[in-house]
């Protein structure tokens, strides 16, 4: 954190308080905390708050605050704000609200806001509407209500955006250690993601978890994500705002932007960072990753005393995206030697209770299953001749009874002949308790200082190892460079902050935020154009001619005015002159319809020219048609799909495409630009790869074909940018030979000043 703007406020040697109840608070928890430095309370008529003696204002401290915790009220803290920013305070908690969190009620509310930042100047402000921070590390707690926590050594730091559950997760009972707790609130100046780089870079933060409600500064979070993988440190990430309910809760509380949640997720991935859904996933993922020693694969050894749990942990295993690799002959010779010739052997392992409460025997079940034996036992030279290869998490399910009504020795003496036997293994332990509940929070404290995580619960548990592993996987993949985004100009009417796009290289490109373009698209705030402009539909036809510019393959077709259609004179002539360009069997559609099958617009395998003209009289071609060629090379039809999301830009969802689109609800997400590698790994995640990749003895579909087709869609849709609305194929028909867009249309903005030249 060193020479971080945020670190005289993290790391303060002085405090100062404002204000009655909260500041006095404030510096109660501080002083019980242990916090050494001076707490200068500021009052005008008492003589000391929480003990503390008090001076009657700025001017009379006896020198210049690192911190300062400002609880008074909203206007009031515009005035502290900027006669602290000129005496060169280091930093400011502000937790007054009734700023822009309130501008659905209170027409000044934003202006209030932007009064405040110009009032801090170049001083850090964190808020307002914030409850604080709380360091861990160093004892500093500038918080004005009980917390949960205590002094770590080393441990996560935890940001949300909700100040509640900030104290819910202080009062967690998991052995989650943590380092820093801290609120965002408004971030009307400091964003989240500026005080995640802060407390991030400090040495004893193992990990990053984040509350987010939404993303205002996606280049910003692009920043954070470079500098935690130049660290080697891994961020969880807790994102609310999935349905339109809790979308609506948001904007009534810290006006985040939600944006669209498949975006959200996609743009999250992309950064390397892991979404969770959960509040108990995202703590026990947050443990596993304080361990110093890293998930490195998804494969598992499990042992437990029964068949119960043994099954519970492969089917719930599995719905994790584990992986139980069966038992080698080492394996299975060594564990009869210890269980006996009556036990079946299988991974996940029921050991029964044969060797319960042996400890020699419990080890040698847990080496036996490891095949990690001391060096010098069964005539390994050293450990490197172990198989350390075979997994890469050993899993012991132990649910420890009510220490309240009941003794556990024996399930002492079982954990302390696992860990024992961990000790020539190179993965990662992990003790789980099948129910949350059943793994005391001093039985987590002490085996982390032994280098193995205990995990409380199984679903979050488990989860929660596939989510390191995915991370550690995911930071040794080739970074994908930012997000196309609609950068707004410098415009009169607003000043946009100038935050950084960084390259490959490291270097930083200044470009202004799209934060207020975001805000103005989800209404948050009043456009700066306030002009509505209404989207133009391409139909079929001129959306195809668009793609095929860009490479995208269509079939060959002619076009037919409605003028053509009506007069069979005139038809007649029009597909006399066609008549070399196609070949039957064609396809007849109606153009500006959607929805053809369901609107009679469509009709397919016309063979000749007299059925040709009845299929153009019997469907509805009041737009015009277009006839093409029936496209026979299809091994798999997909959705292929481009949407301008407000706040994440351009989203590519490639899906099961045809009539059971809907149906089927199988899909995946990324963002543009994207790679081929993206790409191939988005349509090996679609439920229906099997089909592509060849199912039951069927052709498989060009896979080099299919991505570059969905690489030039992205072109497509990269020369409209802001322009484009929507861009859907469906389907694309994906063959042996060839990918082949059979029907498509667009949606698009007629932005003035822009080339509309589609």
């Amino acid at each position: 954190m060193s020479n971080h703007r945020l670190e005289r406020l993290l790391k303060p040697s002085s405090i100062v308080v404002f204000g009655g109840h909260w500041a006095e608070a404030v510096v109660q928890q501080c002083r019980k905390g242990g916090y050494k430095g001076d707490i200068w309370p500021v009052h005008p008529t008492r003589s000391e708050v929480g003990g503390e003696v008090c001076y009657p204002d700025i001017a009379s401290l006896p020198g210049v605050p690192d911190a300062c915790f400002i609880g008074v009220n909203k206007e009031a803290t515009i005035a502290l704000v900027e006669a602290l920013s000129a005496l060169g305070a280091g930093g400011a908690i502000c937790f007054a609200s009734g700023f822009s969190e309130t501008a659905d009620q209170d027409a000044d509310a934003e202006f209030r806001q932007s009064r405040l930042v110009a009032a801090a100047g170049d001083m850090p402000i964190v808020g307002p509407n914030c409850y604080g921070v709380i360091n861990y590390l160093d004892n500093v707690t500038l918080w004005p209500d009980q917390h949960g926590g205590k002094q770590v050594e080393r441990g996560v730091a935890i940001i949300t955006q909700s100040s509640n559950i900030a104290i819910n997760l202080s009062m967690q009972q998991r052995g989650l250690p943590i380092a820093y707790l801290l609120t965002a609130g408004n971030q009307a100046q400091t964003s989240l993601a500026e005080i995640a780089t802060a407390v991030i870079s400090d040495d004893r933060v193992s990990a990053l978890g984040l509350h987010i409600e939404g993303f205002s500064d996606i280049r910003a979070f692009e920043k954070l994500a470079l500098h935690a993988r130049q660290l080697g440190k891994r961020i969880v990430i807790l994102k609310t705002g999935v349905t339109p309910l809790a979308r609506a809760a948001l904007m009534s509380h810290t006006r985040s932007l939600s944006g669209n949640d498949a975006a959200a997720s996609a743009f999250i991935e992309r950064l390397g960072m892991c979404r969770v859904r959960g509040i108990g996933e995202f703590v026990e993922t947050l443990k596993v990753l304080n361990l110093k020693r890293k998930v490195s694969g998804t494969r598992t050894f499990s042992m437990s005393c029964s068949g119960g749990e043994a099954a519970l942990v492969s089917d719930m295993g599995s719905d994790a995206s584990l992986t139980f690799p069966p038992l080698k002959s080492e394996q299975v010779t060594d564990l009869r030697a210890v269980l006996g010739d009556d036990i079946a052997l299988a991974n996940p392992l029921d050991y029964h209770t044969v060797i319960w409460d042996n400890s020699e025997a419990m080890q040698g079940m847990v080496r036996a299953m490891l095949q990690a034996y001391e060096p010098t036992s069964k005539g390994l030279a050293s450990t490197d001749n172990a198989i350390p290869e075979l997994a890469d998490i050993a899993l012991l399910v132990l649910d420890f009874p009510r220490l309240d009504r009941c003794d556990a020795p024996s399930w002492q003496r079982a954990l302390d002949a696992y860990v024992a036997a961990l000790h020539h293994w190179s993965g990662v332990g992990a003790v789980v308790a099948s129910l949350p509940e059943n793994m005391p929070e001093p039985v987590i404290e002490a085996l982390f200082e032994q280098g193995v995580v205990a995990l409380c619960g199984l679903g979050d548990g488990l989860k929660a190892l596939r989510n390191a592993a995915w991370l550690e996987n995911s930071a040794k993949m080739k970074r994908l460079p930012p997000i196309w985004l609609h950068e707004m100009p410098e415009r009169a009417d607003f000043k946009a902050t100038v935050l950084s796009i960084v390259d490959e290289t490291g270097q930083s490109l200044g470009r202004p935020s799209a934060r207020r373009a975001s805000q103005e698209a989800w209404g948050l705030v009043k456009a700066a154009v306030p002009e509505v402009q209404v989207p133009r539909r391409l139909d079929e036809s001129t959306a195809k001619r668009w793609l095929n510019r860009f490479g995208v393959s269509v079939p060959v077709n002619i076009r037919l005015s409605f003028a053509d259609v009506r007069s069979s004179r005139r038809l007649s002539r029009e597909l006399d002159k066609s008549s070399s360009v196609f070949n039957y069997p064609v396809v007849v559609k109606g153009l500006g319809v959607v929805h053809k099958s369901e609107a009679n617009a469509i009709e397919l395998g016309v063979r000749d020219r007299r059925e040709l003209e009845r299929a153009i009289k019997r469907i509805d071609c009041a737009g015009g048609c277009l006839i093409e060629e029936y496209v026979e090379d299809c091994v798999a039809e997909l959705l292929v799909s481009v949407i301008h999301d407000p706040v994440h830009g351009l989203l590519m969802t490639v899906s099961a495409g045809g009539i059971t689109t809907e149906v089927l609800n199988d899909s995946a997400h990324c963002l543009l630009p994207t790679s081929a590698l993206e790409l191939d790994d988005m349509l090996g995640r679609l439920r229906c790869a099997p089909l592509l990749n060849g199912f039951r003895g069927r052709p498989a579909v060009n896979r080099k074909i299919l991505i570059e087709t969905l690489l030039s869609v992205e072109k497509a849709a990269l020369q409209l940018g802001e322009r484009l609305v929507e861009l859907e194929i469906n389907p694309l028909l994906c063959g042996e030979k060839s990918c082949t867009a059979v029907d498509a249309y667009a949606s698009v903005r007629d932005t003035p000043g822009l080339n509309q030249s589609t």
